[in-house]
């Protein structure tokens, strides 16, 4: 699966963003995945731990199967206001 985001900015901040950064396209790439890389460590961290702690097997295999699996054992959940995301 691959989900793609659009972001808008004015001619204004594009031009501005010239003047710091050489593809600012690479760097909206760059920060999401890394992002996406450190929650995805957490989760699994925290998936193991929670298998751990109650004595059961992981059988989830791969990174997608075990965020998938924290999701469904309510590990971890969607967050909100004040659960790592920040407000618009």
């Amino acid at each position: 699966m691959h989900t793609s985001y659009t972001v808008g900015i004015t001619t204004g901040e594009y031009k501005a963003l010239q003047y710091v950064m050489i593809d600012q396209n690479d760097w909206v790439n760059n920060a999401l995945k890394n992002r996406a890389r450190i929650a995805s460590e957490e989760i699994q961290n925290q998936y193991t731990t929670y298998k751990i702690n109650k004595g059961e097997s992981i059988t989830a295999i791969g990174s997608t199967a075990i965020i998938e699996a924290a999701y469904a054992e309510g590990v971890i959940g969607i967050a909100t206001v004040g659960i790592g995301s920040t407000p618009s």
